[in-house]
């Protein structure tokens, strides 16, 4: 038997080599991995790849309602160059990437506002991932003392905690107003939750966890306002909360006062071009006498598969007949884009 010469090494067979090959090339992957990870959740990675542009133009005011489903989310994109995330559908891996795709389509790393307005899954059941994946600044949420509502409220809220943002109640008169750029945003309802009649609908809430319309009527609804255009957001609001704003505000008015001040503005209902239909379009939410307050010249419905009769024929009427064809479902249209741009609102 030949012996090998000294220091020299064995020759690897052409079997041995590729294993060794592969080997070196999967720890290297898997090495990449980690340090992606890091900087980029590798489940949503190819909602990174995307053409970034730099968001809506100074001045303009860009607001799109994403499709996620049965589920809501709205980014939009203030004429500050800051931005909103309000809600973050239900939290399927699908809708999520969705969502991550469009903020990242628009180069939004920070989220300034990230509202959400339910504890219900459909609107908070994603928000736990944005808030561990971007950065945001602050965020609006319900008052609900019991975190277990819902598996998506519990691990938002986990999210939230830990992310070192500013957490603000959801509340009536709460927001923010940007007078130099000309914006504001406020909660018209639920009441405050310090509220000492104990008639708010967060008391509701708190005492009655489990019932669907609790849940519901303690839903933020929120007013957005650019120059003089105005946006009402429902929220999950059924009905009976909605006829209560009505009648609140026209009782405001009519003594001559203003509704839901906020550092020095106010809301006015009439000013309302555009509305997001409350619940999905469910029939527990339809209410022709906002409608026929607001008249809005646009009408959203964010709706997908389900089996609750969403969009309702009593919703999509209301909405109707003030928008006629401006009048947009998310699982039939897709997402729906919006900007305002000197004083007026259009569909992009």
């Amino acid at each position: 038997m030949k012996q090998s010469k000294r220091g020299k090494l064995p020759k690897l067979s052409k079997g041995r080599l590729r294993a060794v090959i592969i080997a070196a090339a999967v720890c290297a992957l898997v090495i990449a991995l980690v340090i992606t990870d890091c900087f980029i959740p590798v489940k949503y990675l190819a909602s990174y790849f995307v053409l970034r542009n730099k968001g809506a133009k100074s001045g303009v005011m860009r607001v799109r309602f994403i499709d996620v489903g049965y589920g809501d989310c709205a980014v939009v994109e203030l004429p500050d160059g800051k931005n909103m995330l309000i809600d973050g559908g239900d939290g399927t891996f699908k809708n999520e990437a969705a969502i991550f795709k469009f903020l990242n389509k628009c180069d939004i790393d920070t989220i300034d506002y990230l509202v959400c307005t339910s504890v219900n899954n459909e609107q908070c059941g994603g928000l736990a991932e944005i808030v561990k994946n971007k950065r945001v600044e602050k965020i609006f949420m319900p008052y609900c003392k019991n975190v277990y509502v819902t598996d998506g409220y519990r691990d938002f809220v986990s999210a939230a905690d830990r992310s070192g943002a500013q957490k603000i109640i959801s509340e009536y008169g709460a927001g923010e107003v940007n007078e130099k750029s000309d914006y504001f945003f406020t909660f018209l309802s639920p009441s405050v939750h310090t509220d000492p009649t104990g008639a708010s609908e967060y008391e509701n809430l708190n005492e009655n966890p489990s019932s669907e319309q609790a849940r519901n009527d303690a839903s933020a609804v929120m007013w957005l306002e650019y120059g003089g255009v105005g946006m009402l957001f429902l929220g999950d609001v059924e009905s009976g909360l909605q006829k209560k704003i009505v009648s609140d505000y026209n009782f405001v008015s009519s003594a001559g006062d203003g509704y839901c001040y906020i550092n020095g503005r106010s809301v006015q209902l009439e000013k309302c071009k555009l509305i997001k239909a409350a619940n999905h379009g469910n029939v527990k939410s339809a209410c022709a006498p906002l409608y026929d307050l607001t008249k809005p010249q646009y009408a959203v419905v964010s709706v997908g598969q389900n089996g609750k009769g969403c969009p309702s024929l009593d919703v999509m009427s209301d909405a109707i007949e003030y928008a006629g064809d401006n009048f947009f479902r998310t699982d039939c249209y897709g997402t729906v884009t919006f900007e305002i741009a000197d004083g007026v609102l259009a569909l992009k």
